[in-house]
């Protein structure tokens, strides 16, 4: 059965282009007698929409744009930073009208992927364009994020970056698909960039999983509020908190505005006790007496 206008448009997230509709078929007078009946909303020329499509892609085709960028990233989970303002993609020569400070404009220069046809960008081209838009620790939580949800693959995201300048490009260097939240890899490139010797998502026996473990017993939990919030969930983290204390191993938990506002203290401390020797085993720890398996020291 031939399908029709409405059904057509979701699968454009509501907004389409006249002349992509026509393409799937609809002739122009049917769109205009929908249009007429208030079953479509004219954007501007060329475009319509659903009466209740989503208000930020309305907004962006009505500003000549596509939503591109933090914008597309964010709702699938991507961590994107602080950056809640509205991005969006445009033709490298086009107009684009008065938006606002709430909107960040893209100029499309050919990225090695395909513009969009609808007024959503595809998620690989988003990736490409928060690569270049993104402060260097947040986009690499953004290619993180991306990995750890499957969006794209590691081979697909060398290609993707392949033609950007090389402080783009060596962002890969530092990227890992196991970290799950980008507070996670903001602290795992702070490490890594002193030196400290880490590893992610490491599985302890009795406990589960830990966001960072440094060194043999030295545990980092990064608590933000996209993932750890409500009461219980704070109850979970202590709870899992005495259990590895109760092995011997010694827990630092850190909270967003450590991570992202207090770093260089946070850092220190972190220097100390590995320059201390706290984040390795010793007899006093009663090693004999934990029960669990433990990494070796990277």
């Amino acid at each position: 059965m031939k399908s029709t206008i409405v059904d057509t448009l979701p699968r454009y997230r509501g907004v389409a282009r006249v002349s992509d509709l026509v393409a799937n078929g609809h002739p122009v007078a049917a769109i205009d007698r929908l249009v007429a009946r208030g079953g479509l909303v004219r954007l501007r020329r060329g475009w319509v929409a659903l009466p209740d499509a989503h208000g930020d892609v309305v907004r962006a085709a009505r500003l000549g744009g596509v939503l591109s960028c933090v914008s597309v990233l964010r709702p699938l989970g991507v961590w994107t930073g602080d950056d809640a303002r509205m991005h969006l993609q445009v033709r490298q020569h086009s107009h684009v009208p008065d938006h606002g400070a709430d909107v960040v404009t893209h100029r499309h220069h050919g990225l090695g992927v395909r513009p969009p046809r609808g007024a959503v960008d595809s998620v690989e081209s988003a990736l490409v364009h928060a690569t270049r838009c993104l402060p260097r620790l947040d986009a690499i939580g953004a290619l993180d994020s991306a990995l750890n949800r499957r969006l794209v693959t590691e081979s697909r995201l060398a290609v993707l970056l392949a033609p950007l300048p090389l402080c783009y490009r060596s962002h890969l260097d530092f990227v890992d698909g196991a970290a799950e939240s980008g507070l996670e890899s903001r602290v795992r490139v702070g490490v890594r960039a002193v030196g400290i010797g880490h590893r992610v998502q490491v599985e302890i026996d009795g406990v589960g999983r830990v966001d960072i473990l440094i060194g043999e017993r030295l545990v980092v939990e990064v608590d933000g509020s996209a993932w750890h919030s409500g009461h219980e969930a704070f109850v979970a983290d202590r709870r899992r908190d005495l259990a590895l204390a109760r092995r011997g191993y010694l827990v630092v938990r850190l909270s967003y505005a450590q991570v992202m506002h207090g770093w260089p203290a946070t850092l220190e401390v972190l220097r100390g006790i590995v320059a201390r020797g706290e984040h390795r085993w010793a007899a006093r720890h009663g090693r004999g007496l934990a029960h669990a398996e433990r990494p070796p020291t990277p």
